[in-house]
Formats: structure tokens, C-alpha cells, sequence
């Protein structure tokens, strides 16, 4: 009897935190499945490792399908892991849920606002994002400036949902000109667009840096940071303030969604939101996070970076990343996987 084959759909080409963790997803996996292979949403490069692993589009009506990405990339799966960051997911997204057999997804925050809207919420499970295995919290660091500069960093994709705005006003009205302080900002746009003329449409301010030079190992960037804040609308696991956080530097995010998964009060600074509202032109709801906390926030980090607080709050944060354990992770997938087969 052949074996049924396990494909694993999605995008796993670059850098995007959607790339790696399907990528880390798939390799924790890969090791108790013979059967397991992936079908890449875009062209893998011949010298990619998980080439070997490729098959070729479409793929056999026997196969279990698990998409990895928007469920209506493959809506007759059986398998889907998703996240989505607002109040409610599309309506698209309910018929494909309801004849699935099995949701996972990257946070309690997307598992709570999937159960409200299908009709088995205990299919859903939990599988945060895995920590590559080429990232390593400890190291060597990138520093931009002296010691004596304080340095703010932020990873992310220009995307609305980002509010990047917000964190660059806070900046901006919270520091005066002649402090020693900086906001450096790794980012792109997903649709191509000049992140300088969108950057001089809010602000003219020279402490914001836009970082244009490739990183190869984005941990070194954040080894070299003072602070690394991400105070967003929402978010579906939080990658790069995950990251952050398991390189030792205090670390700045909004008091709501799938980061809350990871963070608290203990092991970050967490910044207070609004309470839900429209996002424009849209069915869906967000969560702005308030620019007074993102100021307040800023500017304690700024005066107190060696306090005992501080100090405090990276050791908790490295504890509670390490209980994030990928073999467990990966055996966890696994476990639900051979339940459907």
C-alpha cells in the first residue's frame, strides 16, 4: 500500500517572518514524516536546502494538504495554519475552516477570535513561532553609534496594520533634538514603494535612520540595540519582538494580541491601546496602540537603561523565551498531523 503523501503549501523563499517560520515549521516536521514535502507558492532558488524536499504544482487529490498561508490559496485542504490580526476573520475564511480537519495558528489571540466564527473550535491548536536555527541570541552585535547614543531599533514591513507612524510621532514630540538618541528602522514595502519619501512625508526629523543595507544575521542587529520597540495594531505572534527579546534587549510592544502570548509586565514594556475601531475603508477592527504610552515607554527606557528594572525584566524575558522549545514544537505538529492521517 503507498504511503499518503503530506504536502506542505506555502511561501518559503527570503526573509519575511512568513517565509521563515513556514520554513522552521516545515523542517521540525520533516523529521518524523518520510511522506512530508512542500509546494512552494514561489520559484525556490537551486541552491535552497528545501529544494530537495519540492515537489511540482498540482498536487494529487490523495495527498493531505496543509496550507500554510491564507486559506483560500487551497480551499479544499485539510489542514490550515493561518493567522489573521483583527477582530474577525473574512468571511471566505468560514466555509474552508468548517470542512477542515484540523486549524493551527500562532497565538491564543488568533485561536480565541478563529472559535468565534466555525464550528468546531477545538480543532484549533496553538504553535507559536519557532526561533530559526541559524539565529543566535548570544554573539557579536552591529552598533551604528557610540555607547554614549541611545539607540532605538524596529524590524518590520510597511504595511498599515504596522502604524508606523505612531511610533515615529511618539519619537519625534518625546525627544528633544539635542539628546542623545536615535530610531533606527529595518524596513521595505511590500508593494516596492520609497520608504524615504514616505518617511520625509511624516518627518524631517535626522534621528530616524532608515537601515538599507542588508543584515545577514538580523540577531546581531538587535544584539546592537539599546531598545527595540513594535508597538503595532495587532499582531498574530509578534516575530521580530520574540526575537528581540531572546537576544536580552528591553523590549517594547503593544498590550494586546498574539504577542501577549509571550510578553507581560514582568518581561517587557507593554503599551496601552485604544479600545477597538474601524479600520478605514474595511469590516475590520483593530486596536491602535496610544502614542502618550509609546512616549512614556520610550523615555523610561532612555533614563533608566541600567536599572535594576530593566535588568529585571531582560532576565525574565530570556527565561520565558527558553520555555519555547522547538523539539516540542515540532513533535506537537507531528502529534495532530498522524491524528488525521
Amino acid at each position: 500500500m503507498n504511503e499518503r503523501k503530506i504536502i506542505w503549501i506555502g511561501r518559503f523563499r527570503g526573509y519575511s517572518g512568513f517565509a521563515v517560520a513556514s520554513r522552521e515549521y516545515f523542517l521540525v516536521t520533516k523529521q518524523y514524516f518520510n511522506n512530508l514535502y512542500l509546494a512552494s507558492l514561489e520559484v525556490l532558488e537551486d541552491a535552497d536546502p528545501l529544494k530537495q524536499y519540492s515537489i511540482s504544482l498540482p498536487i494529487e487529490d490523495s495527498a493531505l494538504k496543509i496550507v500554510n498561508h491564507l486559506p483560500i490559496t487551497e480551499p479544499d485542504a485539510e489542514v490550515y495554519f493561518s493567522v489573521f490580526e483583527y477582530d474577525r476573520i473574512p468571511d471566505t475564511w468560514i466555509d474552508i475552516f468548517n470542512r477542515s480537519k484540523l486549524i493551527m495558528t500562532q497565538s491564543n489571540f488568533c485561536k480565541n477570535i478563529f472559535s468565534k466564527f466555525i464550528d468546531e473550535p477545538l480543532k484549533i491548536h496553538v504553535i507559536p513561532y519557532i526561533l530559526p536555527n541559524n539565529f543566535f541570541p548570544e554573539g557579536k552585535k552591529i552598533r551604528y553609534f557610540p555607547e554614549n547614543i541611545f539607540i532605538f531599533g524596529s524590524v518590520f514591513e510597511w504595511v498599515a496594520r504596522k502604524v508606523p507612524e505612531r511610533m515615529i510621532q511618539a519619537f519625534v514630540e518625546e525627544f528633544k533634538i539635542n539628546e542623545p538618541v536615535r530610531l533606527i528602522l529595518k524596513t521595505s514595502h511590500p508593494e516596492g514603494k520609497d520608504i524615504k519619501k514616505i518617511l520625509r512625508e511624516i518627518t524631517n526629523d535626522s534621528r530616524i535612520i532608515l537601515l538599507d543595507q542588508q543584515i545577514k544575521d538580523i540577531a546581531e542587529f538587535y544584539r546592537g540595540l539599546d531598545a527595540y520597540i513594535s508597538c503595532t495594531a495587532g499582531e498574530g505572534f509578534g516575530q521580530t519582538l520574540f526575537e528581540a527579546m531572546s537576544c536580552g534587549i528591553p523590549t517594547i510592544g503593544s498590550n494586546h494580541s498574539g504577542n501577549l502570548d509571550f510578553m507581560n509586565n514582568d518581561n517587557s514594556f507593554l503599551v496601552d491601546v485604544h479600545d477597538w475601531s474601524l479600520i478605514p475603508n474595511s469590516e475590520f477592527r483593530w486596536k491602535l496602540p496610544k502614542i502618550s504610552s509609546i512616549r512614556e515607554k520610550m523615555r523610561y527606557l532612555f533614563e533608566n537603561k541600567n536599572s535594576d528594572l530593566v535588568r529585571s525584566k531582560v532576565k525574565n524575558a530570556i527565561k520565558t523565551i527558553s520555555t519555547f522549545k522547538r523539539e516540542e514544537i515540532g513533535l506537537k505538529i507531528a502529534k495532530l498531523i498522524k491524528k488525521i492521517l
